[in-house]
C-alpha cells in the first residue's frame, strides 16, 4: 500500500491504515487526511507530490497497535520499500513507524524533531521522526512540537534544494 508520486524525494511513512484507508487502498484519508493536508500545506508542499505508505501495511484485528514482533517482521518489506522508491527525506510519523525504520523501541516525544539516519544497502537517508495525524487529533496540544517538526523538514528541502 502506497500512493502519491513514486518519483518524489520525499516519502512519508504512516504506522498502520485505518479502516477507511484499508478498504480505499490509499493512505491518510478522512480526517487523518484533512489534518495531514494542512500540515504540508502550511510548509509549502501539496501531499500528492509526495509518497506516502504505511510501516505494516494491514490493519490489525481490532485497530489494536501492532505487537514489536509484527513491527520486526514487516520492518523487512518497510526497508526494501524505502530502497525502492529511494527517497532524498523520509518522515516518519508515529512510534510504529520510527520502531520499524529505526528499530527504536523509546518515547516517541524523546525522539522527534531530530534529523537521523537510516542506512539502507550503502545508502544513507536522513529521516526525522514525528506526531502521526491520528495522535494529534486525539492530543491536540502537541500540535505546536508537530509545526516545529514541519518547519525543521522544510528548511531541509531547502537545504537539499529538493524541488517538490
Amino acid at each position: 500500500m502506497g500512493d502519491g508520486d513514486i518519483n518524489s524525494s520525499i516519502m512519508l511513512i504512516g504506522e498502520t491504515p485505518s479502516e477507511l484507508e484499508d478498504s480505499s487502498s490509499y493512505s491518510f484519508q478522512g480526517e487523518v487526511g484533512s489534518l495531514l493536508n494542512k500540515m504540508f500545506s502550511a510548509i509549502k508542499i501539496e501531499r500528492k507530490k509526495i509518497y506516502s505508505t504505511y510501516s505494516i501495511n494491514f490493519r490489525p484485528p481490532g485497530d489494536r497497535k501492532p505487537t514489536s514482533s509484527e513491527i520486526k517482521r514487516y520492518s523487512i518489506f518497510l526497508k526494501e520499500h524505502i530502497s525502492i522508491i529511494n527517497p532524498k527525506i523520509i518522515i516518519l510519523m508515529g512510534s510504529t513507524a520510527m520502531e520499524a525504520a529505526t528499530g527504536l523501541n523509546s518515547k516517541i516525544s524523546s525522539e522527534r524533531g531530530n534529523w537521523k539516519e537510516l542506512i539502507l544497502k550503502n545508502k544513507t537517508f536522513p529521516l526525522i521522526i514525528t506526531f502521526s495525524p491520528s495522535y494529534l487529533i486525539r492530543y491536540p496540544e502537541n500540535k505546536k512540537h508537530a509545526w516545529e517538526d514541519l518547519k525543521k523538514i522544510r528548511q531541509k528541502i531547502l537545504e537539499l534544494k529538493i524541488l517538490i
